[in-house]
């Protein structure tokens, strides 16, 4: 089927019934990330979650919740022709890392936070047009807000100062960086209210990369993180847990005190030590004098390894 017959057959429809303009459909590289580094990332991105939503909740009036997704990796290029118009995007600098990056919210979502801050209900609204030079003034905080809480969840791996441009042009944001040229992207669903959106903050992915490298210890140049203090800045949360195991809802209803709930978990199978949500590793349970300590035996799923 040519591109002519695709136009007459399926034709996209907007609001009011009205046919949308077809986008031509680009496949994103693949990813080049290891195990150990997007498991690192996804700590960085739920770290950024519990900052965020504390500093836009302040910021608005208003609660916020704010869930990540996996990080995505994108070209230049390739992202900047995801970008719906009107678009919602500011170039970002995290120096020392080289190269240029980019926070992309939704229109809606921005409009909703726009409208809260100047009074209003904060209710998501679509637009054709683009944002005012008021409105653009009060977003371009929350694109700065978004990258400084981005920055100090980055702190686990580099230190980074970031600034964030305006929000420019489609030609002048393609100008900031080569078209190829890769960003790793962290991914975020923000609930205001009744207001829903996207958020999207791309970092350089090369100086990140080597950051990772060094932080993991597979590069040549990996250094200790914990004589630079970087890691003792960065707090998160480390839970030991049993295996899940499937109970029957009657039993849990008919739970009483004194009553000992069977958890179908050997006494020599090691726990899971999680870290945030994540499964970090294997651990034994035991005691050190008084205090109640694990003693790691390997990587998550690790069947029955002496420490």
């Amino acid at each position: 089927m040519s591109a002519h017959e695709a136009r007459e057959t399926v034709v996209p429809l907007g609001r009011g019934g009205r046919p949308k303009p077809l986008r031509p459909f680009r496949v994103r590289p693949a990813t080049t990330l290891k195990d150990e580094h997007e498991q690192v990332l996804a700590l960085v991105g739920q770290n950024f979650c519990r900052l965020f939503a504390a500093d836009l909740s302040g910021y608005v009036g208003a609660e916020v919740e704010i869930t990540t997704s996996p990080v995505q990796q994108w070209s230049w290029d390739d992202l900047l022709a995801a970008l719906p118009e009107p678009y919602c995007a500011a170039r970002l600098h995290v120096p020392p890392m080289e190269g240029t990056g980019l926070v992309v919210m939704d229109v809606p979502l921005a409009t909703a936070i726009v409208e809260k801050l100047m009074g209003g209900a904060g209710i998501a609204q679509e637009r054709t047009d683009p944002l005012t030079e008021v409105e653009l003034t009060l977003v371009g905080e929350v694109h700065q807000r978004a990258s400084t809480d981005l920055a100090e969840s980055l702190a686990l791996v580099v230190r980074t100062e970031p600034t964030t441009a305006r929000q420019e042009s489609r030609l002048e944001l393609i100008r900031a960086s080569a078209a190829r040229s890769l960003l790793i992207a962290f991914e975020f669903d923000v609930t205001m209210n009744s207001a829903v959106g996207h958020l999207r903050v791309a970092v350089p992915a090369e100086p990140l990369l080597a950051s990772l490298e060094a932080f993991s210890g597979t590069s040549a140049a990996a250094t200790s993180l914990a004589s630079t203090g970087r890691l003792g800045d960065c707090a998160v949360e480390a839970t030991v847990r049993f295996n899940d195991t499937a109970v029957p809802s009657h039993r849990v209803v008919d739970l009483a005190p004194g009553q000992v709930l069977r958890l179908d978990h050997p006494v020599d199978l090691p726990l899971t030590l999680y870290v945030g949500d994540l499964p970090f590793l294997a651990v034994l349970a035991g005691r050190r004098g008084a205090q109640k300590a694990f003693a790691v035996v390997g990587p998550p799923g690790t069947k029955g390894a002496e420490p």
